[in-house]
């Protein structure tokens, strides 16, 4: 068989633009299987670190084999090892013949499959600093390229030839650079996801009480888009690619990155007052008791309402009334002059009606949104990764415009920000390691995001999505 020049250029074109590492092994295999009708083939990556060959793909037309990784040395004790250390094309016409080779064939394989090898060529790769990347091995050629059933191995699978090992010797220059542009874009994919994995852990550790969070926004996000790209009804357009899945994964890993911007004492505050405030205004009432003796039990009340406004729930307008009495108890200290037992910027921390931020303190928390905006901007993302910092950015819009950080309205809002913003709302709800408030059950939670819907918050159909597909079931799962 000769190797035209249109094949040739055929070939190569088809691997060339192939980044992803598994599509390029399926293509590269399949391709140069059918060209020399191969009956089955595999691809051994070498890892210079140990000096080994790894299994990392396989095909074969006559059965369907489970895949399973495992390594070999790169030395003289196997075929694929051999060819990989003397960097020269191996042909064995019969592995159960073989002669001049210090190597045998490990029937194991045939014997476990209920396969019958015969022919193998194995082929070194060596990309263009004439370093060794891996092997890729042919079995057995067939005389015809119609599928052999095993039975009939023996008149219809024949050796590999000359012109074959001549074609995959042109070949493999193109294989192995291409290989090695895959290979060195697996690694810069595994060099992005180290970086994003360490900054998940910067912000989770200056924030211990949402720990998990973006793991489980980002899981239960990814699930409810592949579920949107399978429906066939209402959502049949959306269409999820490979590199969109990647993009909207990344996003939502960094949705919370900006809060590295955010002042720690604010992310961690469990309760309307620091402990510290706690501290002062306990100190405060006991020098109150020394000056104004005959109030002594207005000040114990007094300690026992902060107390109990302190918690981050719904402050009853009761214990407001009697926060505003505490407020207005003054005394007379010799250096330090007037003194409020409970001074303004405490009595309006303790006066929150719900939470245990202040107007201020919210807003910075909200800001967090922004600085991951800013952050992400300053990276320079690839063009199928470009829309990330939006994406990431969007989680508190809302449909009305209300939302922040842009005031951005539906049609604005990515459909993948819009997805993030369900899946946010309900981990927040359903999580069970806030210490400012309990988990609600499912059903609560589902309810609160139907309410939003009607008040302008959420995409109607998505949740509407969300809720009938049962997505939400992901994580009760887990």
């Amino acid at each position: 068989m000769n190797l035209n020049i249109k094949d040739y250029l055929d070939f190569t074109y088809s691997l060339v633009s192939i980044r992803d590492l598994d599509e390029f092994m399926e293509t590269s295999l399949k391709k140069l299987r059918n060209l020399l009708n191969a009956d089955a083939g595999s691809i051994f990556i070498y890892s210079e670190d140990d000096k080994s060959l790894t299994f990392k793909y396989t095909q074969n037309e006559t059965i369907d084999i489970p895949f399973k990784e495992f390594s070999i040395p790169l030395d003289e004790t196997s075929i694929a090892g051999y060819s990989g250390l003397r960097r020269k094309i191996v042909r064995i016409d019969d592995v159960r013949s073989i002669s001049g080779f210090p190597f045998g064939f490990n029937v194991n394989f045939d014997k476990m499959s209920e396969y019958l090898t015969k022919s193998v060529m194995a082929i070194p790769l060596v990309n263009a600093k004439d370093e060794l990347i891996g092997v890729l091995q042919l079995i057995n050629k067939k005389i015809s390229d119609k599928i052999v059933a095993i039975t009939d191995f023996q008149s219809q699978i024949e050796a590999f030839s000359k012109d074959d090992e001549a074609i995959s010797y042109s070949l493999s220059g193109i294989i192995a650079v291409a290989l090695d542009n895959s290979l060195l874009h697996k690694d810069i994919e595994d060099m992005w996801e180290g970086f994003i994995k360490a900054s998940i852990q910067a912000v989770e550790a200056r924030d211990p009480a949402t720990k998990g969070h973006t793991d489980r926004v980002t899981k239960l996000s990814l699930f409810f888009a592949e579920a949107l790209h399978d429906d066939t009804g209402q959502f049949n357009d959306f269409y999820l690619s490979k590199d969109m899945y990647r993009m909207f994964k990344y996003a939502c890993l960094l949705h919370d990155f900006g809060k590295i911007g955010v002042r720690e004492s604010v992310l961690n505050k469990s309760n309307k007052l620091f402990p510290y405030q706690i501290e002062v205004i306990k100190w405060r009432i006991e020098a109150a008791k020394y000056h104004l003796p005959e109030m002594k039990n207005e000040l114990d009340a007094c300690l026992k309402c902060v107390l109990m406004a302190n918690e981050p729930t719904i402050t009853e307008s009761s214990v407001l009334g009697e926060l505003k009495k505490c407020n207005e108890i003054k005394y007379e200290h010799p250096i330090f002059g007037e003194v409020k037992v409970v001074d303004e910027s405490e009595y309006e921390s303790l006066s929150v009606n719900k939470g245990s931020l202040t107007y201020e303190e919210r807003k910075e928390i909200q800001s967090h949104v922004q600085h991951t905006y800013d952050y992400l901007t300053k990276i320079p993302w690839t063009r199928e990764l470009k829309d990330i910092p939006r994406i990431a950015c969007m989680h508190h819009e809302r449909e009305d415009g209300s939302g922040y950080p842009f005031g951005l309205k539906s049609s604005d809002i990515h459909i993948l920000a819009k997805i993030m913003s369900i899946t946010d709302i309900y981990d927040a709800l359903t999580a069970k390691d806030r210490p400012y408030k309990k988990a609600l059950p499912p059903e609560k939670a589902l309810s609160i995001l139907k309410s939003e819907t009607e008040t302008g918050g959420l995409d109607k159909k998505l949740v509407d999505f969300f809720v009938q597909n049962e997505i939400y079931s992901l994580q009760q799962e887990e």
